[in-house]
């Protein structure tokens, strides 16, 4: 139980503005997918709730300080302005992809809940295109911890490539 809890925690980081520039979230969902070859579905039930609730977080932190963030961040660094307006104007014309995909996109993911937020996007709409993105995400992660643990060999047939790397040498060769 006590994995479950730190895997929770983990990913409650990872997807909380603030914490995640500090804390990375793939080595708890790796070892999610390593547990669930193990037979525990608890660490994906963990990491999965532990990544909704920080989107949850840092959406409505956004909603409420988002602004005054966005505006001492452009006083400070007038610089910021263009991006800021340009990603506000992205959220409008495709929030709905921009929500589902950010977890795929690296460091993106880190400020999306915060933006969706600050843009005051509706949180129905959040909610389910997060979410999406979030199962998507994560996915990705526990499907490569689960086959790590189950070992090379068993999901690449290595005798089969040889076999055909063998076979078909000279024609490698020639390219």
């Amino acid at each position: 139980m006590l994995e479950a809890i730190s895997l929770f925690f983990g990913a409650f980081l990872d997807a909380t503005i603030g914490p995640n520039l500090f804390v990375p979230g793939e080595p708890f969902l790796l070892a999610a997918g390593y547990q669930l070859h193990q037979g525990v579905i608890w660490g994906v039930v963990a990491v999965l709730l532990g990544g909704w609730v920080g989107d949850q977080l840092s959406y409505f932190i956004g909603k409420r300080s988002g602004s005054k963030a966005q505006k001492k961040l452009i006083r400070w660094q007038a610089k910021t302005r263009r991006p800021i307006a340009r990603c506000r104007l992205l959220m409008k014309k495709r929030g709905n992809a921009i929500l589902i995909f950010a977890r795929l996109l690296g460091p993106v993911a880190w400020v999306v809940p915060f933006m969706a937020g600050t843009a005051n996007v509706s949180w129905k709409r959040f909610t389910v295109c997060s979410s999406i993105g979030l199962i998507l995400g994560v996915g990705q992660f526990v499907v490569a911890g689960y086959l790590l643990a189950a070992g090379l060999n068993t999901w690449i047939p290595l005798d089969s490539i040889k076999f055909i790397l063998v076979e078909h040498k000279l024609l490698i060769a020639s390219v």
